[in-house]
């Protein structure tokens, strides 16, 4: 489903409105036990309007901690123990935090024995509801019979795709390829079990004949009068007709380069954050974010630039030009992670991530915990960066990738962020390959930027640190 121009998958909806409604049902169960009332009696605005801060923080910081601790992955099964310990965490560490709130703002607290059954409530009802959604699996839309046009490496790609997806595979019942055997070029990666079923020629009278109601169109090449018209009828007739393309980045949240055109792209999604509404929003949330980073991590960086200078000869901070929105170079802010003049030799190389032997005891520790990233927050408040976009990278690399890569330039569109949907959804990109599948991420992100998939970026940034150690 779309929620704010961005693909959410219909279980983590359902997740999280039943996370919040739980959260309310503990507080009343814990008002009802905690005062002797009937639950049934239990007046949650009267609790609300004696704890406002108290009720607010309950529902908000379990809901984020749920997340962070990648409890809304609708791929998990919460009735294994693993899963359950990764929602008990995330209740445990809300308690411990919300302790410490009601500490430093006393007006917001409640009664220990209240806060306490509330907890309580919520771990077991959050548990047994996990588990049971887990058991039922419900399906929330009917499946529709679908055909995948054209049985070549494209229309492989997308049912793989589609077959390896829980919410996809639950909307389309995939009956097989729709394709003449003269125009299937054999797909070079894995092919589908899926059988080819029908040819293109009689394309309509087939799928009114098998009730096909979706037709998934997976053909890179123009298609024929004959085959185009087909389409129009099998449209008129209700049935539903899908481009692949578009199926596979609603799916994946990425832009595949690989089998789009420049037209595609052309009368696609404009390019999100470049004027308007949404640029205003993104400057002035890159600005209070990067001032209020800088105030809370500045004794960080400065303890980190100590050590930087202890344990190695060379400044504390690192400087290098990257290549910034319209391709324009800048100079980025880092801690110095390498020991000086690391590629005084060797000329620029890839990072090697935690095998590079350039990279300094010190060094090591800042790129796991992302300390060294910290002092980018300068690059965001002078506007050369943004907190969110495509991994700013180094001239020597853009002209070599832009060369290896279609439609690398495109990502130079936007400005470059300190973290990014590709950095959140991929690995560090040390190869061309990899950089292509990144590519991927950043163009999706760029298309469609709003400022809801901002936040999700930034809390997703947030979950990657906390659970996911850097190179």
């Amino acid at each position: 489903m779309k929620f704010l121009g961005m693909h959410v998958e219909r279980r983590s909806v359902l997740y999280g409105i039943g996370d919040a409604g739980l959260a309310l049902i503990s507080l009343a169960t814990a008002w009802a036990i905690r005062f002797e009332v009937p639950l049934l009696q239990a007046d949650l605005l009267a609790l609300f309007q004696r704890h406002t801060g108290a009720t607010v923080i309950f529902v908000v910081a379990h809901l984020f901690l749920l997340y962070i601790a990648e409890a809304y992955d609708p791929a998990r099964d919460f009735r294994k123990p693993a899963q359950i310990a990764r929602i008990w965490g995330a209740v445990a560490f809300g308690a411990f935090f919300q302790m410490a709130l009601f500490y430093a703002i006393p007006e917001w607290q409640v009664g220990r024995g209240f806060f306490g059954i509330a907890s309580a409530v919520y771990l077991a009802t959050l548990t047994f509801w996990r588990g049971l959604m887990c058991q039922v699996r419900p399906r929330l839309i009917r499946r529709l019979r679908t055909v995948i046009l054209g049985a070549d490496h494209v229309g492989h790609h997308i049912a793989n795709a589609i077959a390896h997806h829980s919410e996809h595979s639950d909307r389309y019942e995939l009956i097989g390829f729709v394709d003449d055997p003269d125009e299937i070029i054999e797909p070079v990666e894995e092919r589908s079990a899926l059988p080819l079923v029908g040819g293109r020629s009689a394309l309509a009278e087939w799928v009114d004949q098998e009730r096909v109601e979706c037709i998934i169109v997976a053909i890179r090449a123009g298609m024929s009068d004959r085959l185009t018209r087909q389409l129009l009828e099998c449209k008129a007739k209700g049935v539903q007709i899908e481009d692949m393309r578009v199926v596979y980045t609603r799916m994946t949240g990425k832009l595949p380069i690989q089998f789009v055109s420049d037209t595609s792209i052309i009368f696609g999604p404009a390019f999100a954050g470049t004027h308007g509404g949404a640029a205003v929003f993104q400057r002035l949330a890159d600005i209070g974010i990067s001032i209020v980073g800088l105030l809370l991590t500045g004794p960080i960086i400065a303890l980190a630039a100590l050590a930087v200078r202890l344990d190695s000869k060379g400044p504390a901070f690192y400087t290098q030009v990257r290549v910034g929105q319209n391709e324009h170079d800048f100079v980025i802010y880092k801690l110095r992670t390498m020991v000086q003049d690391a590629e005084a030799k060797t000329g620029a190389t890839w990072s090697k991530g935690r095998a590079d032997p350039r990279v300094t005891r010190v060094g090591a520790f800042l790129r796991r915990t992302r300390i060294d990233e910290l002092p980018q927050f300068f690059n965001v408040l002078n506007g050369t960066m943004s907190m969110v976009g495509p991994r700013p990278e180094r001239p020597v690399f853009v002209a070599q990738l832009k060369k290896q890569i279609p439609y690398y330039g495109l990502r130079f569109a936007v400005k470059p962020g300190v973290t990014g949907w590709a950095q959140v959804m991929y690995r560090y990109g040390a190869s061309v390959e990899e950089t292509r599948e990144k590519l991927c991420y950043d163009l999706y992100a760029i298309q469609e930027l709003n400022p809801f998939l901002y936040v999700i970026i930034l809390l997703k940034t947030v979950q990657t640190v906390l659970l996911k150690p850097g190179s």
